[in-house]
């Protein structure tokens, strides 16, 4: 799927929607959903809580590409996500290593001015000594204190945000 330019973003959005929707519907559900991805999928989420009322909450973890220079955008990836920050409807978490390359600390400094400048609900943590993807214990890349902290971050956001009296 990658090397056919990934899935596009308007199918994506759908797709989130789609089951943001159904998971609602539920009987147990108490009516609060949130969105979580990482890598590509912290993209995802992004768009999907900048272009959507779908989520109650997002969280993004070291998201790639929501920055896109224009020679970086494709048919399937046509607007780089920060250009729909205004349209963010729901607080977002943001988890990031320092050392990554996609996001890098520019880019999620960048990304975090422009949520601070427009007023919306956010928090970022960035940690040192972390790459891409320092959540996943089956690869070197994983980082054990640094990825427990955040996985906190998680739940404690998670409580204030999808709990029945948020």
């Amino acid at each position: 799927m990658r090397e056919a330019g990934g899935v596009h973003d308007d199918d994506v959005i759908a797709d989130i929607s789609g089951a943001s929707a159904f998971l609602k519907s539920l009987p147990t559900s108490n009516g609060r959903v949130a969105g979580f991805g990482s890598c590509s999928g912290g993209r995802h989420v992004f768009l999907v809580a900048c272009r959507t009322k779908a989520l109650d909450a997002a969280i993004d973890c070291w998201g790639g590409s929501v920055i896109q220079e224009k020679e970086d955008l494709t048919p399937n990836a046509p607007v780089s996500p920060l250009d729909y920050a205004s349209g963010l409807s729901c607080p977002l978490l943001g988890i990031f290593g320092q050392e990554d390359r996609n996001p890098n600390q520019e880019m999620v400094t960048q990304t975090e001015a422009e949520l601070k400048k427009l007023g919306k609900n956010y928090e970022f943590h960035s940690y040192q000594g972390a790459g891409h993807g320092f959540f996943y214990y089956h690869t070197p890349g994983y980082r054990q204190e640094q990825a427990v902290d955040g996985w906190n971050k998680i739940w404690s956001f998670l409580e204030k945000t999808l709990s029945s009296s948020a």
